[in-house]
Order: C-alpha cells, then structure tokens, then sequence
C-alpha cells in the first residue's frame, strides 16, 4: 500500500501545480485583453498617445512573462502573439485605426488561445 501513495503524491502534486499555472496564464492573458481593449478604445477617440501606451504597457507585461509562457506554452502561438504586437504597434505609429483595432481584435483572439492552451480539460489531455 505504500508503494501507492508516493506516486499519488506526486501525481496530484503535478495537477495542483497545472492547475496554478492555468490560473495565473489566464489572468495574465486577462490583464493583456484588457490593455488591449483600453488601447483599442483609445485609438477610437483618437487618442493615439494613449492607444500606444496602453499597448506598450500590455507588450512589456507580456516581455515580463514571456520566459515562464516559453516553458509551458507552445512557441508557434506565443510568436504568432509577439507578431501580433508588432503589427498593432505599426498600425499605432501610422495611426491607421481600422487596421490597428482590426490587429488588437486580433491578438485578443490569440491571448484567448494562449490561455485556453493551459486549462485542464478533456480537449486538451487528449
């Protein structure tokens, strides 16, 4: 009976610790969402000062916890992410809005997938 107990151990160790890890990705990728969507509310008023920093802000947060997410997110969704910024950020320096808000509709998209990628569910232990 000892022999089980280890390996239960360790293995409800491991799922407590995937369970913190989707929790904390997913407020990450929350607080980035909003940033985003205070950028994107920004750049509707034309306010492309605050529309840039806003998104500067959510890049350099995102840059803070990009190590960790390499450990434990695929890297084809975390480049495509960090593309994403890069062309909102263009979009913002050309202060072309239709584009800029279309590019943040379209990295919240992607910073849903990045969190939905950590969550425990059937999909995703298949």
């Amino acid at each position: 009976m000892k022999y089980f107990w280890i390996p239960a151990a360790v293995l409800a160790l491991l799922l407590a610790l995937s369970l913190a890890n989707a929790r904390a990705v997913d407020a990450d990728a929350a607080r980035w969402r909003a940033a985003l969507g205070e950028a994107s509310a920004a750049a509707e008023r034309a306010d492309w000062d605050a529309a840039s920093d806003a998104l500067r802000a959510a890049k350099a947060d995102w840059d803070a916890r990009r190590q960790w997410l390499h450990v434990v997110t695929a890297h084809d969704e975390l480049e495509a992410a960090d593309a994403l910024f890069t062309t909102a950020a263009l979009f913002a320096r050309r202060r072309e809005a239709t584009e800029f808000c279309a590019a943040l509709a379209e990295l919240d998209a992607q910073l849903r997938v990045v969190s939905e990628m950590q969550r425990l569910t059937l999909r995703n232990t298949l």
